[in-house]
């Protein structure tokens, strides 16, 4: 990379002040007294509406839909406690605080956590489920890839049999098509598609927010399935001090570290440390290869806010080294491929390293003579490097990204219309050069610059919210896309929504970073004239919440239908020994269909049931076939357990994969063929948890039954060999695993007055 790159990324984010202004309040709720602690689980409503929340296990709380009209009044109930109620003039920005008096003198008085893991909003104009704190916590969730094990709305599955790297699908389709966001602004991009997922820490995040369907015109043009936002932990809110160490059987080491400081009376700064070690040469199925690649991955972050009463800011920076070396192990060397190793043809080895810096900055202001006015302003960069082998193979690419938009809107009329409109700017360099011994070097390489404009109107008529959007940006390279949304809610009840909505996404596909899992084969790589990949999502989703038999129940089910008018198809049925990438000519759809229910057997059991229907098809090379590896059924059985006081945890869940089409090896000589389709299988996980009051230990199991994609590799012995292919991977590629680790924090000493 050039130093005017470098000199141009570092001045860019130096001058990244800036903030997405936003609609809401947040606060927190505590006991009133000298050493009040925080109440977790405290009611927190606009009075005279069902708009409203609970705190989260720190006591705060964040609703993020204003009330029907200004001025309005902030209600606060927690059994036991006399309700508290605070006039809220108009939007503020300003932390909140309650501190509610106890109705009974008390000894010692023992507030447990009852909010769910996983909670259903009724208040969102997407179908949307909040993953939190206490359903993150409930696996081994090193990186963003491993917290999904307990959610039916998102597959997670390894790409290759070689890399370790996982992917994510959402309604069927490939992650890719889901727009990864943090805090809203594009975040898992680029280069980063395929590895991006495990570069983010699981206890760097505070919440994952998973909206299906098309996303509105404000967050941007890429979701067609659906939006990932995930919320970082809140420097202000955050401990002095946090580790979590953990290790497995396996060999893997991980640890953890946050350090928080205040800045000031509305500030702070919060440092995250990230370290991944695993130096083991491990083979669970026989063919000679590691399953897992040795990792050695340091990630850094630092974090600064301010949140004052009529403006708000943060500046984020991120440092990342990751290194993976995978391919044959010599420890595990047999047969025919030790014999052709002795020959002098050497190892078949995978290197992939990432390098990578970005940040981000937002900042926010709301008018001084009219709150219901506010404006956002939000800058990106990103510079990041790939150098891979893969044998004789090898993928080097580099990419430099600046992000910007700026936002206003304001509330109209009485308060229950709303309108925001703005500006963005995404600019893209990329360097992307593909090598092989007998071909050609395929070069991929552009610039690109894309200007937009959109602007988005929310309705609030009684029970029923329409938003209407759209978004018109220009690609210097593949020209004008006009992307209209609409969302529309209605609340039957209380407890009931319904939700539709329809839009069209669009975004530029990477395919050689989106599809480095097929560079671990003997491939041959053909891309034909590409173009931007554009698509219509529709769909609908009813929510029910209710008592039933004394008990809490929650059902949900939705339906979606994403078709596309253009897309780039990854084709690995022409031929076994090719990859043929190029633009659809015929139809690709993908239909899903999810029954969601949950229900608080008792206090302390909570079950959570999941079934999903996936039919996917793409044309390929004018035949009409299912999309690969990807099973038309999905079930999830999760349950959740603890004892009274909270101090015990126990945690198991169940998933169940139907079957699923493999790609075609029928051409291959025999005994280098795979059969047509996979096997349904299920994978069980568990975990036990301990709380000693600032120390919690855990203890946990994935994959208990051992199910294990036996055969991963095509010709394992010949890996540099025409039918060498480690791609085809359908199911787990490692067996059981048992993992151990302990959470240790210091929590800040507070004052009241």
């Amino acid at each position: 990379m050039s130093r005017q790159r470098i000199v141009f990324l570092i001045a860019s984010f130096s001058i990244a002040v800036c903030a997405i202004a936003q609609t809401g309040v947040h606060g927190t709720v505590r006991m009133a007294g000298e050493k009040g602690g925080l109440l977790p689980g405290a009611n927190v409503y606009w009075s005279g509406t069902s708009i409203g929340t609970s705190t989260d296990a720190n006591g705060h709380f964040m609703i993020e839909q204003d009330p029907p009209q200004w001025p309005a009044l902030l209600v606060v109930s927690f059994v036991g406690f006399r309700s508290d109620t605070l006039a809220v003039p108009g939007p503020t920005s300003a932390a909140l605080s309650f501190a509610l008096r106890s109705t009974i003198e008390l000894r010692d008085v023992e507030v447990v956590e009852r909010v769910q893991g996983t909670q259903l909003s009724t208040r969102t104009i997407n179908a949307t489920e909040s993953i939190g704190p206490k359903e993150l916590k409930r696996a081994a969730c090193c990186d963003l890839s491993e917290s999904f094990e307990t959610n039916a709305t998102v597959d997670v599955s390894f790409s290759d049999a070689i890399s370790g790297t996982k992917t994510i699908r959402m309604l069927g389709l490939d992650g890719k098509y889901a727009q990864m966001s943090l805090e809203n602004i594009p975040f898992v991009r680029g280069l980063s598609s395929s590895s991006g997922l495990p570069l983010i820490p699981g206890t760097w995040i505070n919440n994952i927010n998973l909206s299906k369907g098309t996303g509105t015109a404000v967050n941007g043009p890429n979701a067609m399935t659906g939006q990932i936002d995930l919320c970082l932990v809140n420097p202000l809110d955050q401990p002095p001090l946090f580790v979590n160490l953990y290790g497995n059987s396996q060999g893997r080491l991980e640890a953890n570290i946050h350090t928080a400081q205040r800045t000031g009376k509305y500030s702070s700064n919060l440092l995250l440390l990230h370290g991944n070690w695993f130096d083991r040469e491990m083979d669970q199925n026989n063919d000679g290869f590691m399953d897992m690649p040795r990792t050695r991955r340091v990630n850094v972050m630092d974090r600064w806010m301010y949140l004052g009463e009529r403006k708000s800011g943060q500046v984020t920076l991120r440092v990342v080294d990751d290194e993976r070396l995978g391919g044959q192990s010599l420890e595990h060397l047999s047969g025919e491929a030790a014999h052709q190793y002795h020959l002098g043809r050497g190892l078949y080895t995978v290197d992939v390293t990432n390098r990578m810096v970005d940040g981000f900055g937002k900042h926010g202001w709301i008018f001084k003579n009219d709150p219901t006015k506010s404006i956002g302003l939000i800058v990106a960069v990103r510079q990041h490097e790939v150098d891979s082998r893969y044998g004789v193979r090898r993928y080097e690419a580099a990419q430099h990204s600046a992000y910007g938009s700026i936002v206003y809107q304001q509330l109209l009329g009485d308060g229950n219309d709303q309108i925001k409109a703005g500006l963005s700017m995404q600019y893209d360099d990329y360097d992307e050069r593909f090598t092989n011994d007998t071909l050609p070097v395929l070069d991929l390489g552009r610039t690109e610059r894309m200007p937009g404009a959109f602007a988005e109107h929310t309705l609030k008529r009684g029970r029923f919210m329409l938003v209407t959007g759209l978004r018109v940006d220009v690609n210097d390279l593949y020209g004008t896309v006009a992307s209209p949304r609409v969302h529309a809610k209605y609340d039957l009840g209380p407890l009931t929504t319904v939700r539709a909505s329809i839009g069209h996404g669009f975004r530029t596909a990477n395919p050689l970073a989106e599809n480095a899992a097929v560079m671990a084969s003997s491939r041959k790589v053909v891309v034909g004239p590409l173009d931007m990949e554009r698509a219509w999502n529709l769909g609908a989703s009813i929510l029910h919440k209710f008592k039933w038999l004394d008990r809490k129940w929650a059902i949900g089910m939705d339906a979606y239908r994403t078709f596309f008018t253009a897309q780039v198809v990854t084709d690995l049925d022409r031929d076994p020994g090719t990859l043929a990438i190029y633009m659809l000519d015929g139809r690709s759809y993908a239909n899903s269909l999810l029954v969601d229910v949950q229900v608080d057997l008792t206090r302390n059991i909570q079950l959570k049931t999941s079934y999903r229907f996936y039919d996917v098809r793409n044309t390929f090379d004018g035949r009409e076939l299912e999309r690969p590896f990807t099973p038309s059924h999905r079930g999830l059985i999760d349950l959740a357990v603890s004892d009274n006081k909270d101090r015990w945890h126990f945690d198991i869940n169940l998933n169940i994969f139907g079957e699923s089409r493999i790609p075609s090896t029928a051409t291959n000589p025999e005994g280098l063929r795979l059969p047509e389709r996979a096997p349904a299988y299920s994978t069980l996980h568990a975990q036990l948890t301990r709380v000693f009051g600032v120390l919690e230990v855990y203890l946990g199991a994935e994959n208990i039954t051992s199910t294990l994609q036996q055969r991963q590799i095509i010709a394992p012995d010949d890996p540099f060999g025409p039918n060498f292919d480690a791609s085809l991977i359908w199911g787990p590629t490692n067996k059981a695993m048992l993992y151990g680790g302990l959470r240790y924090t210091i929590n800040r000493k507070t004052k009241t007055n």
